[in-house]
């Protein structure tokens, strides 16, 4: 009955009209930004999926929904653009960030939370960060956030909060050993700041770890999914619905209080679903012939690693093409709106807004006007929403793990890295499935497209070297065998002396590739012999 009446206080909330900031006062707008954890355009109910999400499908009819919002193909890319209006590449953050990893999003850049400060918000951190572990002055509540309470790195363990063989779970630089479901845990912290606000309006950045892997569910949270036969896809499905059942206490906690009518919600997924179907061949077949060959899980940490993200991966991208890394639209065309009824009447938005346009079109919004745009990539989009301007139009380049990607007008260019495969060309506003591929009937336009491409600015990169990712994984979950995150600067080892640890790495590889040559030419002589 509670779910029900809520429901139709957000329908009757939503009928209201639209009113301009100085109608409700000369407060600025609470600011609200829901970031979930790899879920694929197919994982929410309003795009057709078996996964249910009431909640966030009420939402979206009745506040603005971005019907063709895109992110970059990973975590650390669109969480970069995210904070600073700025697009991965030039930034040089095009991967997600290792835990051991010495840079972060660059120190020069000033992100999102400090504007915000400076315009005499309150701001909080809830959930996972990823923009730097390294360094103490990549840490979030050194770069603007009042309040931090989540994980620095990428994908931990929903229970044991685990990541790469370390704790990491804090508030403010305080490791925290606590008992509880990720989502729960988040819920109840942004809950807790919400009804202790004080007189400054807030900012509040809310980062679900969920639907990112390892799949882990509570029990009750799984029942209802029994029926779908893959029990990955069933864990994940749990997850997306406990992220709802999450959001739906989070706006329970904005009515009760009478924040919800000064308060911009913006939702989205940081990159498409992870899954095999996202995986290029060339990749995914050495993956599938090992596991044949040696079974699950596989012998070496960072193939197994590779064949759980892989294998096990449960997101929903359909009708979609490609997944998480990739920079087709399953990549990087996400679930997405807003939720603001006394600033934005309801809506579908089917025109292309980016991750790039979060902070121009936020700081608008709230009144910030000392944010130089024109070092920007994204555009301010609050007046197009409002209804008060023209839709203004703006590229977009995306890098995935194997390809790039620059969406200009109606067109979309995809180009292959290392130059091994032919460019592509696509209209995704009449054909988002990526179906029909128009380069060779445009050979001008794709050579234009691929100069520009080209010439786009782009920073170093801040990658670490695969060598030293490949030697210590960051695995999702697990047991601890190393110092906590928080509070710990520098390279977080295990046990193991690195020298100690690089020189079995060696020999296990070693000993890996002789057995499975041996395997193979056992099956080539056995094949032989019963011709």
């Amino acid at each position: 009955m509670r779910h029900i009446l809520l429901f139709l206080i957000i329908q009757l909330t939503g009928c209201i009209s639209a009113f301009s900031q100085d109608s409700l006062g000369t407060s600025p707008p609470n600011i609200l930004l829901i970031v979930v954890d790899d879920m694929g355009w197919n994982d929410v109910s309003y795009h057709g999926s078996e996964i249910q999400t009431p909640f966030i499908d009420s939402l979206a009819s009745q506040g603005v929904e971005l019907d063709r919002f895109y992110v970059h193909s990973a975590c650390t890319p669109t969480r970069s653009s995210l904070m600073t209006g700025k697009t991965a590449v030039r930034l040089g953050c095009v991967n997600p960030i290792s835990k051991n990893n010495k840079l972060g999003l660059p120190l020069s850049e000033k992100i999102m939370p400090q504007y915000f400060k400076e315009k005499g918000y309150s701001t909080a951190l809830v959930g996972k960060w990823h923009l730097g572990r390294y360094k103490k002055e990549n840490w979030p509540y050194n770069r603007g956030f009042d309040h931090f309470y989540g994980n620095l790195t990428g994908g931990i363990g929903h229970y044991d909060h685990v990541h790469g063989g370390a704790l990491d779970w804090q508030r403010n630089g305080v490791s925290i050993e606590e008992e509880g479901y990720t989502t729960h845990l988040l819920t109840a912290e942004a809950i807790k700041l919400l009804k202790a606000k004080g007189e400054k309006p807030f900012f509040l950045e809310l980062c679900y770890a969920a639907p990112h892997m390892p799949n882990e569910a509570p029990e009750e949270a799984i029942f209802p999914y029994r029926e779908i036969e893959n029990k990955n896809r069933q864990l994940h499905a749990a997850m997306v619905s406990e992220v709802d059942k999450g959001i739906q206490k989070i706006i329970e906690t904005l009515e009760e209080t009478g924040l919800m009518k000064n308060t911009i919600i913006w939702f989205m997924s940081d990159n498409g679903g992870k899954n095999l179907v996202g995986t290029p061949k060339k990749v995914s077949e050495p993956i599938l012939s090992a596991v044949e060959t040696w079974g699950e899980p596989l012998p070496f940490p960072f193939w197994e690693f590779l064949r759980d993200n892989m294998i096990n991966g449960a997101g929903d991208n359909s009708p979609l093409k490609g997944g998480k890394a990739t920079v087709y639209e399953g990549g990087l065309r996400v679930p997405a709106f807003i939720y603001a009824p006394s600033f934005l009447s309801q809506q579908k938005i089917n025109q292309r807004i980016t991750v790039n346009d979060v902070l121009p079109s936020l700081a608008a919004a709230a009144g910030i006007h000392h944010v130089d745009t024109t070092d920007l990539d994204g555009v301010n989009q609050w007046s197009f929403m409002k209804n008060e301007a023209p839709y203004p139009k703006n590229t977009f380049v995306s890098e995935g793990k194997w390809k790039q990607a620059y969406f200009k007008d109606e067109w979309k260019l995809v180009v292959d890295k290392k130059g091994d495969d032919r460019p592509e060309l696509y209209k995704v506003m009449e054909d988002p499935t990526e179906s029909h591929d128009l380069a060779a009937q445009n050979p001008e336009l794709v050579s234009s497209l691929a100069a520009e491409l080209q010439a786009f600015p782009r920073g170093e990169s801040i990658d670490d070297p695969l060598w030293r990712v490949f030697l210590d994984p960051d695995q999702f979950g697990g047991k601890a065998n190393r110092k906590p995150y928080a509070g710990v600067e520098g390279r977080n080892m295990g046990p193991l002396h690195p020298i100690f640890y690089a020189l079995g790495t060696v020999f296990l590889i070693l000993l890996v590739l002789i057995i499975w040559i041996l395997s193979m030419l056992f099956r080539t002589v056995s094949r032989d012999s019963k011709k």
